[in-house]
């Protein structure tokens, strides 16, 4: 189960606009306007907003729909469905029993009041009885008819269809607070999101803009060029990608920062920051910390190994970004080795017994000879 945001989607303050097509799973909670090619919701989903689809749009029992709902095509709405406005379909409408649209609706099409099969029993039926059959070249030219974005079957930018669609998983909650997912999370490229993300764990694409922060019990991956305004706090690894800005904090088990990409609050990591610097046909420096906290660059022994467009900086015993020096209970402040602090009377005792050491020993040599 997890939550899949395709490129260019734009989660804003009211709106989902989609540029292909949506999938909510059951007894999900959206609290947006929906906009997209092809939406189909399962059972028992709730949309506060509006609904409209280019293409078609397949509504299962139970669910309902806040405001009105706008279909390109055809329109298929299970038993039980609620529609808060006005229906309004291009194509053919097929409506079930106790079906309540409360605005009125208009249809170009055929209009047919039966009890639709659900979305997700169609589906499973469906491939069912195709694997039985060995028919599976048809179960999946089907499942990318299902997902096509034109009637004559044109490729989506030269993309495959899963790559077009926002799939909601089940019991999700979106809303313009926070968007619950009980899963992972994995956001396309030049998305921009309104909403504190709750997720399992979250990849993200490039250019992202993401206008609030994430909590994550796994690892949390920020592409390039993508800014975060807010903190991102996980109980794993954070990546953050080059060129990209978090204007907040960091707390996690392990940070790994691209040598450009920026974080304006603190970085919290008990196991180490660790800095990502890019290839160069020359030896990179290694960042080394002294005991007084300081970075020293000196020059690598080898050619570092690694993957052709990274090498791996660590900086070892980081705790925090602006606190380089790593302190525990039996470390005493300001400590610096072989510079212990002494008060003035040790001092001057110490030059006294350095002084007096070598006089003392002339005098007990002088007066054995005068003895002798």
């Amino acid at each position: 189960m997890y939550l899949l945001v395709p490129d260019n989607t734009r989660i804003e303050t009211n709106r989902i606009i989609v540029e292909g097509d949506v999938i909510v799973g059951n007894h999900s909670s959206v609290q947006y306007c929906i906009s997209g090619d092809t939406v189909i919701m399962g059972e028992g989903v709730a949309v506060s907003g509006d609904v409209v689809a280019f293409s078609d749009a397949r509504i299962d029992m139970w669910s309902k729909i806040g405001s009105g709902v706008k279909v390109g095509r055809n329109a298929y709405l299970g038993e039980f469905v609620t529609i808060d406005g006005k229906l309004i379909v291009e194509g053919d409408l097929d409506v079930g029993k106790e079906v309540k649209i409360k605005g009125g609706f208009e249809a170009k099409g055929w209009i047919i009041v039966r009890n639709p099969v659900p979305v997700i029993m169609f589906l499973l039926l469906y491939i069912r009885e195709m694997m039985r059959l060995g028919k599976g070249e048809e179960v999946e030219k089907a499942l990318e008819e299902l997902f096509d974005d034109s009637e004559e079957g044109e490729k989506l930018d030269g993309k495959e269809p899963a790559e077009k669609v926002l799939i909601i998983p089940a019991d999700t909650r979106i809303s313009p607070e926070a968007i619950e997912v009980g899963g992972k999370a994995v956001i396309g490229s030049n998305c921009y999101l309104i909403g504190n993300l709750r997720v399992q764990s979250v990849e993200t694409g490039k250019n992202l803009i993401l206008k609030g922060s994430i909590s994550s019990e796994g690892n949390i991956t920020i592409g390039e060029n993508s800014t975060v305004y807010g903190n991102l706090i996980s109980k794993g690894q954070v990546h953050i990608g080059r060129n990209s800005r978090v204007f907040g904090g960091v707390r996690a088990d392990a940070v790994f920062l691209h040598e450009k990409a920026r974080v304006d609050g603190t970085i919290k990591a008990p196991s180490g920051v660790s800095f990502l610097r890019e290839a160069s046909g020359e030896m990179p420096p290694l960042a080394e910390v002294n005991a007084l906290g300081k970075v020293l660059m000196v020059e690598a022994e080898e050619p570092l190994k690694g993957e052709t467009e990274e090498n791996l900086i660590k900086a070892a015993d980081l705790v925090e970004i602006d606190s380089l020096i790593k302190t525990g209970p039996k470390v005493k402040i300001g400590f610096v080795p072989g510079m212990e602090k002494k008060s003035a009377r040790t001092r001057s005792l110490a030059r006294t017994r350095h002084f007096a050491g070598p006089r003392s020993q002339r005098k007990r040599q002088e007066a054995g000879e005068h003895q002798s």
